[in-house]
């Protein structure tokens, strides 16, 4: 029997809150392995490399990313949702034809990124070397780096809508422990000449350990000459420009924002520098526990997104989830946040300190925005998504330029709050008119009770009182923990049974 007639198992069907809350450990942890080996990686580098070869690696991942963001056309997400549908209701032949179609169709848009990079690398060379027209040969050999990781993402798609969650887990936390290995010997011995050549095989690693897993699932075939096998696929891209477009809108927000702290008479390059401490803090560190939902909900949704009562089902689990787990990290993550800081950081990095702060309630209120945002991707309704996108990064843009100007980096920490809380309010009108998504009524009062434990915490941690903030930040996060285990462990069977066997060992002992 091949694995593509296994397809349907216990694991892959499974949809209980023991599956969202053991893939939600899965994917934080494998974020957890890939946040250490980074860490390890950028020390190693810097001091083999020293900041020029730090920049420089830093000037190929951006050509890398301009590659593949303009030349996926979206493909990677609809071959998620597709798959995903097909995984519900398909047969292994329907699979089987629609994964070679998304495989062509990832062949021609890395063909396209070759034929970009050949055109453009003069350009490319002026905008990322210095004003210098004759380095383009530097940008040709991020060609194989940006082939390799569209294919890859070709592949990753595919194991995502046909639920093979475990091995995405497993791929990620290889792939991030590969990088390690095959980019600081080089940088090692060769020094900046063996930059490019570890990207490359870095990359190649990744396309290789993603094939590996893929094609035992569903052999690989394409077909890059057949007519039928073009307009199969054209929908796809259809549907992904506006998600390509919604990158770029996204993309531009990251550029506008250094931008504003930059203005004359406002901030320096260490603002900046803070800023993305601060950003990488919330939205990186603090928000890993997001990673699970790509990997894991999107293809479930995907599958379900036809039946609305399936449908917000699946959502208000996600949320509850979220919530649940997320509330007591985020209590934690306020109490030590200064602790943190100098240990990933520095201390001169504790300006950032209060942006944190205040953009605690961003990270909280995503909780509740993105499991419903991706509802729009489950239904392939790529306008609306386009919509929503520019509409938020607009009225973002905005909002940052205004509070950093009223408040300096701590109006850029209140602008990601109110943004957080603008973003539910989007997700509840457009969703809920157009898609009929509704938030139980339980699932809000979860969510209420656990955000007034964030804004005990959040109070708690203003004033510079550290016996007040200890002592009683850490009663609400025993209570928030205990209200979160309370729940899960009503619906989740695995959880219940931990909590009875730890009670009864502790009643043993005493």
């Amino acid at each position: 029997m091949s694995e593509l007639e296994k397809l349907h198992n216990e694991e892959t069907t499974d949809t209980s809150y023991d599956h969202v809350l053991k893939y939600t450990g899965v994917f934080g942890g494998v974020q957890g392995l890939k946040m250490l080996v980074s860490v390890a990686r950028n020390k190693l580098t810097s001091v083999f490399l020293g900041s020029f070869g730090v920049g420089l690696i830093s000037v190929y991942n951006s050509i890398t990313e301009f590659l593949v963001s303009a030349s996926n056309m979206g493909v990677p997400l609809n071959a998620t949702r597709r798959s995903g549908e097909l995984f519900e209701v398909g047969t292994n032949e329907e699979i089987e034809h629609f994964v070679m179609v998304v495989r062509t169709w990832v062949l021609w848009t890395a063909i396209f990124a070759l034929l970009l990079c050949l055109c453009a690398s003069p350009f490319l060379s002026y905008f990322f070397f210095e004003h210098r027209w004759d380095r383009y040969f530097e940008v040709l050999l991020m060609v194989p780096v940006a082939v390799c990781i569209l294919l890859a993402e070709g592949e990753c798609a595919i194991l995502k809508g046909l639920r093979q969650v475990r091995k995405i887990a497993f791929i990620e936390g290889a792939v991030a422990v590969l990088t390690l290995l095959l980019t600081v010997p080089f940088y090692y011995y060769m020094g900046v000449k063996g930059v490019a050549i570890g990207l490359i095989c870095s990359s190649l690693a990744s396309l290789v350990t993603h094939g590996f897993f893929s094609f035992r699932l569903v052999s690989y075939k394409v077909s890059p000459f057949s007519k039928k096998v073009f307009f199969e696929g054209l929908p796809m891209i259809k549907k992904g420009i506006p998600y390509v477009l919604a990158g770029i809108s996204t993309a531009g927000l990251g550029m506008i924002i250094p931008a504003i702290i930059l203005q004359p008479g406002n901030g320096t390059l260490d603002d900046v520098g803070l800023y993305k401490v601060g950003w990488t803090m919330t939205a990186g560190y603090a928000g890993m526990i997001f990673v699970a939902l790509e990997a894991d909900y999107f293809p479930r949704l995907s599958s379900v997104n036809q039946n609305t009562e399936r449908m917000n089902q699946t959502i208000n689990q996600q949320v509850d989830v979220c919530q649940l787990v997320l509330t007591p990290l985020l209590i934690l993550f306020l109490i030590f946040l200064p602790e943190l800081i100098k240990l990933l950081f520095r201390e001169s990095f504790m300006g950032a300190l209060d942006m944190c702060l205040c953009a605690c309630f961003y990270v909280f209120f995503r909780a509740l925005s993105l499991p419903m945002g991706y509802t729009t991707l489950a239904k392939g309704d790529s306008m609306v998504y386009l919509a929503m996108e520019v509409a938020y990064n607009l009225f973002f843009g905005a909002l940052v330029w205004w509070l950093y100007n009223t408040y300096g980096l701590v109006g850029v920490g209140i602008a990601l709050s109110i943004g957080a809380i603008y973003d539910v309010l989007i997700a509840l009108l457009v969703c809920g008119y157009r898609y009929k998504v509704k938030i139980f009524r339980g699932t809000w009062m979860r969510f209420i009770f656990q955000l007034v434990c964030l804004s005990i915490t959040f109070l708690l941690c203003i004033p510079p009182n550290l016996e007040l903030k200890y002592f009683f930040g850490g009663i609400t996060f025993v209570v928030s923990l205990s209200f979160s285990l309370f729940h899960l462990s009503k619906r989740s069977d695995f959880l219940r049974k931990a909590v009875h066997h730890f009670t009864h060992s502790s009643g043993d002992c005493c």
